[in-house]
């Protein structure tokens, strides 16, 4: 099959969206099936990015409510498939089964709970499990950053343990693949930036560290405990005077707990306008979810990514790193 060959890395959500219109313009148009498509935000956000010739949708969810919405919303449905299922349950087995036979490449949140639906995903009929620990990457285009830089986990885990931690940063590195990036500099957080003993999360790090030396993972750098700011700019590094494959570099920011990346990412959405792209990795096909107060970019750059890491999958098998 033709794939999307990247010229180098993608470093911005510009260059994200750009990369899943080539693909579909030299490859294929990936379909996105949508569990209880009765959302305004989601519709909205794959009629726009259909009309750009991004991809293809099957809405699945009450047919009148999605045509009330999108008439409400003036926006063109009409290029989207629909399958009437009122029952919002319902709708996100047809989804996730459509996808589950190879119909779909990649399934999208609409109303429908975060844990329903994976719950769904994850049912052993459908045999879509990968990993474990299933993650979510939010992949921020930061004013400043010279790159991309994907904060996990900060919507699925709350405070993942050692295991948990690998799987998250497996999951994340697959997402960094399908964005041409080689080799993923993996910086994991930290309140300092060397191990005491006195600070247990420091310790967890190295331990973490050397049991990732036994997984002999390919063009992966990973360095930690990192501080963010030393983890994002060589000016604090050398001031700290860190040394390191990861220091001011990162592409990937391994967060300790929920909170703290959940906090930070939306501290950086919401007040110096980073763009957001969001997916949930673990799963043989990737899961889209976009917010109803998600701006128009941030929507269209999270389908997009979506679309490109389902391509990753198809060539180099799904959700293993």
């Amino acid at each position: 099959m033709a794939v999307l060959q990247a010229t180098g890395p993608i470093t911005s959500a510009d260059g994200i969206i750009a990369a899943a219109k080539k693909l579909a313009e030299t490859d294929r148009t990936r379909m996105i099936a949508v569990a209880g498509a009765q959302d305004i935000a989601v519709v909205g956000a794959l009629a726009e990015a259909n009309a750009d010739g991004i991809l293809n949708a099957t809405l699945f969810g009450d047919r009148d409510v999605i045509k009330e919405l999108a008439d409400k919303d003036q926006i063109d449905i009409s290029k989207l498939g629909v399958v009437h299922e009122a029952d919002v349950a319902k709708a996100t087995y047809g989804a996730v089964k459509m996808a589950a036979e190879g119909n779909a490449d990649v399934v999208m949140k609409g109303f429908v709970s975060t844990s329903a639906l994976l719950k769904t995903v994850l049912a052993k009929e459908f045999n879509l499990r990968v990993k474990n620990t299933l993650s979510h990457c939010a992949v921020l285009d930061i004013p400043g950053y010279h790159k991309l830089l994907s904060m996990t986990d900060g919507g699925m885990m709350v405070k993942p343990d050692r295991a948990q931690k690998i799987d998250i940063l497996e999951n994340a590195v697959l997402v960094a693949r399908a964005l041409g990036i080689k080799p993923v500099k993996v910086a994991l957080s930290g309140a300092v930036d060397k191990i005491y003993e006195s600070v247990p999360d420091s310790t967890e790090c190295g331990e973490l560290i050397n049991e990732l030396k036994s997984k002999s993972l390919q063009d992966v750098e990973v360095q930690g405990p990192l501080t963010l700011d030393a983890a994002t700019s060589k000016t604090i590094a050398a001031k700290k005077g860190l040394t390191g494959p990861v220091v001011g570099d990162a592409d990937v920011y391994i967060s300790d707990t929920i909170e703290e990346c959940n906090i930070v990412a939306k501290a950086l959405i919401n007040f110096i306008d980073a763009v957001f792209s969001g997916v949930i990795v673990g799963a043989r096909i990737p899961v889209s979810l976009v917010s109803r107060t998600d701006t128009v970019i941030n929507k269209k750059s999270s389908v997009s990514i979506a679309c490109l890491l389902a391509a990753y999958y198809e060539r180099f098998g799904g959700g293993e790193a």
